[in-house]
């Protein structure tokens, strides 16, 4: 849509404003269009969905944005004001360039020309963000940033001067820089700066002392650079301090550490070369640091321990999360070799960027001869176990047949007195009865030593089968029953629903048997016995209880060692070892026994078994 030729707008050819790119429209008092070109009526269209039409009224005057712009400005227009503005309309910056025209010094309409600075304005603000986020950046890094002119005044420091040394910028800018050295880093200073004024280098980097505003010391890394004109002269210098005070006293502790402990410490590549090596090493073997660094540790390791060390090796490689530790033999200086316990890690380098081994080693010289010393004294022990084993099993047999013998001829005897009834004979058996009760008591003492004996050496193993437990208990009790003179049974209690249990028939016959004969020999002329069979969930469990001597309080921690016997038991024949069997043959089936006695009142023993 073009300008009209019947336009009212007199005297002006305004055919040439179609050649303009930017938008232009000419209205009256009443915000009629009077004229207008295509790029208007386009834009126009573009904001308002429809084109503009030639003595109507625009639809930009009730706009919530042009309208704004028209009440606002254009009235000031009609007064007869030349305007310009710019305002953000749809995502976009656009001018306004307001022409009043007058007729009879009075204004008759404007012409609006409408020009995109969009790109511009974008521009300009992205330049002031990187203008704001460059300061920001400046002012907020830890790194003080400065600028000094050609005498060396401070001409700008960032935020991080201050931070650093408490000085404000406004007090430190337009001083020499060497003020807030230490007194006694500027001479050195300046020998270090010399390279660079003369134009021996492009740049200056040392590490020197600066006071804080508090006179503390803060060591600092300097790196400087000149700043030079077109004409080459030399305006001054920038560049950047950075506080590595830290570091500094980190380095002189590490140093201390270094230097002082006895413990070696190395740093080797993946593949084990050394990379450094702990001053330490000169006491720990004779060599210098210097005289290891780049060798493989493989030189040192004694050819027996070779294989250690490499499996140990590759587990690091492998897990890095771990710390591996080795023994093994290290060759000295002086062809000695010393014995080692080393701890590895590996670890990530950031400073050299790779991966690295860390090691801490010890000497462990003392210690591997006091292992050999046990070593050697275990297998004498164990050889002696063995000669003990031996003996054992020889005297036990050497004692058991000359026991068989006596015990069937005190039978033989005691059946043929039987037959005759005579004062003399019944002498005689009670003599028999004796010895057969000694000769029962010694068998016991070896059977019972010999199983000991196979505790000590671990060769008593369980061998388990399905037995009915309540057949098996009735069967202990009923053979109890039969050995008492004095008429007492045990009372035999069952709780919980009976099952048939896989276990060691042998081992319990033998731990019912010892609790419930104990029972007996240490409750004479008292209650019956007790035995309480019990099937829970999870366990089974067996509980005698007696109304006895009990055992002194004093002495219940000794119950079940080898041979002990309880100061109230020294009238009642035993060999203190029954319980120290029971015990043991529990453990073996995975079981636990405990026990609750009372002097004068008597004993309670619990055992209890996993299904």
């Amino acid at each position: 849509m073009s300008f009209l030729n019947n336009s009212p707008l007199l005297n002006l050819d305004y055919s040439i404003l179609e050649f303009l790119d930017d938008s232009v429209f000419a209205m009256n008092a009443n915000y009629e269009f009077l004229a207008f070109n295509q790029t208007f009526s386009e834009q126009y269209k573009l904001f308002f969905g429809e084109y503009p039409k030639l003595n109507e009224r625009g639809l930009g005057v009730n706009h919530i944005i042009f309208g704004k712009i028209i009440q606002n400005t254009y009235e000031r227009a009609f007064q007869g004001e030349h305007l310009e503005i710019t305002e953000f309309v749809y995502n976009q910056y656009l001018t306004f360039k307001i022409q009043p025209v007058f007729e009879a010094n009075k204004v008759k309409y404007i012409i609006v020309l409408i020009k995109e600075f969009t790109e511009t304005v974008k521009l300009e603000e992205m330049v002031s963000q990187y203008q704001s986020k460059y300061q920001y950046l400046i002012d907020n890094i830890n790194d003080v940033i400065f600028q000094t002119d050609s005498v060396g005044n401070w001409i700008f420091l960032n935020k991080s001067w201050t931070n650093i040394f408490q000085y404000t910028i406004e007090e430190s800018i337009n001083k020499p820089f060497y003020q807030f050295l230490h007194p006694e880093d500027v001479e050195k200073n300046e020998l270090l700066f010399e390279p660079l004024i003369n134009r021996q280098k492009s740049y200056c980097k040392h590490i020197i002392r600066y006071l804080t505003k508090a006179g503390s010391v803060r060591w600092m890394e300097v790196f400087a650079t000149l700043i030079i004109n077109e004409q080459d002269q030399i305006l001054g210098t920038s560049g950047t301090l950075k506080d590595i005070t830290n570091e500094k006293s980190n380095a002189h502790i590490y140093e201390l550490l270094s230097n002082n402990i006895k413990d070696l410490v190395c740093i080797h590549s993946l593949d084990g070369t050394y990379l450094y090596v702990s001053p330490s090493i000169k006491e720990l073997a004779g060599y210098e640091p210097t005289e290891l660094i780049g060798r493989s540790p493989y030189d040192f390791f004694h050819p027996d321990d070779l294989n250690i060390i490499q499996r140990n090796h590759h587990k690091t490689l492998n897990d890095n999360t771990n710390d591996l530790y080795a023994t093994y033999r290290f060759l000295k200086k002086n062809g000695e070799y010393i014995w080692l316990e080393t701890n590895t890690r590996a670890f990530f380098d950031e400073y050299d960027i790779a991966n690295r081994m860390i090691t801490s080693s010890r000497e462990i010289q003392e210690r591997k001869r006091v292992e050999e010393g046990m070593v050697k004294a275990l297998q004498k022990e164990k050889e002696l176990n063995e000669i003990k084993t031996r003996f054992l099993a020889m005297a036990s047999h050497e004692f058991k047949t000359p026991l068989s013998t006596i015990r069937s001829s005190t039978d033989i005897i005691e059946a043929y007195t039987l037959q005759i009834n005579d004062e003399r004979i019944r002498l005689i058996s009670n003599h028999l009865a004796a010895i057969q009760s000694e000769v029962t008591r010694l068998t016991d003492l070896i059977n019972e030593t010999l199983i000991l004996s196979k505790f000590e050496t671990e060769r008593l193993t369980v061998q388990k089968e399905d037995v009915d437990l309540v057949k098996l208990v009735k069967f202990v009790a009923d053979r109890q029953n039969q050995q008492q003179r004095d008429g007492r049974t045990v009372e035999l209690t069952i709780y919980g629903k009976p099952r048939t249990i896989k276990l060691d028939a042998q081992h319990f016959v033998h731990i019912i048997d010892n609790l419930i004969s104990n029972a007996f020999k240490y409750s004479l002329e008292r209650p019956n016995p007790k035995v309480s069979l019990i099937f829970d969930d999870e366990t089974y469990k067996i509980t005698v209880q007696d109304f006895g001597i009990g055992i002194p309080k004093i002495e219940q921690k000794k119950v079940f060692s080898s041979f002990f016997r309880a100061n109230n038991t020294q009238d009642i024949v035993g060999t203190g070892l029954g319980l120290s069997i029971v015990q043991n043959m529990v453990k073996l089936s995975l079981g636990t026994i405990s026990f609750e006695s009372t002097e004068n009142y008597g004993t309670v023993f619990d055992i209890s078994f996993p299904y």
